[in-house]
């Protein structure tokens, strides 16, 4: 499976900015399956699993939440993967990955990441989901997370998700301890409900709890503070968990068939932080002219109190936007 990706443009962002522009293969990888359901592979994957409508807490090899750029293409990383049936209903997933974390000043970022993953879903009545995660390494501490989906009904349903870890990466020996990685037990956790209509439109209402916040000292410093899980790259990251507040409050629909009709999308979301003034807003309206084309414009807004300042660098940006297939 190859899914090259061409871009077209240059500016002059600080270094300290991530960069947009993605990656010339977002993903390639070689796949084999086996009698019995069994397959293996190894490449470059990008993979995701849970509920959560903006971060996922069980899955910390691919943090990024996109609030820096919400039409981002994030890539996959290097890795070999394996997965088997557990029963009828479950499935058991395996992989070795490089995790192309940046370094950070006292943090430890070598190393591979290994996570273990086992699903199990049911369809007859009401629709569920269960997951259980165990993970760490390269750079990120040991933890163990789950998530759980029912459906009620027809139209809505619920969501549960959260890992928890003794801190969260790896300080290096001597170096100043980030609240984050503090040696005791923390959490972080997302709960939400969703209204799925009969046209394909969603609207769901998350919140979300980070038991992984920045102290008010760090919240005042840039290298931390500004874009804390964004690498330089869309490929890659900061062992710094996404979000700095510990509270927040996430409403986002989507919209797939505007007007009425397939040609028109639209997808918003607002962010609102619960432990200080910070909101984050985002509007895309999107149009394909024909089967194989979309148009994309988006919208982004964000504002916070003084002592968030250094949370929120981009404080607007737009941005246009076409896929094409041939």
């Amino acid at each position: 499976m190859l899914k090259p990706r061409l871009a077209l443009g240059d500016d002059d962002r600080p270094a300290a900015m991530p960069d947009p522009q993605p990656d010339w293969l977002a993903e390639g990888y070689l796949l084999r399956e086996f009698d019995g359901g069994t397959r293996v592979g190894a490449g470059k994957r990008l993979l995701g699993w849970g509920p959560s409508l903006l971060y996922s807490p069980s899955n910390r090899l691919f943090p990024d939440n996109g609030a820096v750029t919400p039409r981002r293409d994030v890539p996959g990383k290097p890795m070999a993967f394996a997965s088997t049936d557990l029963s009828p209903r479950g499935r058991a997933n395996l992989l070795l990955a490089d995790p192309r974390l940046d370094e950070v000043a006292g943090l430890d970022s070598g190393g591979a990441f290994s996570l273990a993953r086992a699903e199990w879903n049911w369809v007859e009545g009401r629709i569920a989901t269960l997951g259980a995660v165990a993970a760490g390494g390269g750079g990120f501490r040991p933890y163990v997370g789950g998530y759980y989906q029912l459906g009620l009904g027809e139209a809505w349903t619920l969501g549960f998700e959260a890992a928890t870890s003794r801190g969260y990466a790896d300080t290096v020996a001597g170096a100043p301890a980030l609240a984050q990685n503090e040696e005791r037990w923390r959490w972080d956790g997302v709960f939400n409900l969703r209204y799925g209509a009969a046209s394909g439109a969603e609207t769901g209402l998350e919140l979300i709890y980070n038991g992984y916040a920045q102290s008010d000292a760090e919240r005042l410093d840039p290298a931390l503070a500004a874009l804390p899980s964004a690498g330089r790259g869309p490929s890659r990251n900061r062992p710094l968990h996404p979000f700095v507040q510990r509270r927040y409050a996430l409403l986002q629909t989507t919209w797939p068939k505007l007007f009425g009709d397939r040609r028109w999308g639209l997808t918003a979301r607002l962010l609102q932080g619960l432990d200080g003034a910070s909101t984050s807003g985002f509007t895309e309206l999107s149009y394909s002219p024909g089967d194989a084309a979309t148009v994309y414009l988006g919208l982004s807004r964000s504002r916070s109190g003084k002592a968030l300042e250094m949370s929120q660098p981009v404080t607007r940006s737009a941005y246009l936007a076409l896929d094409a297939f041939f």
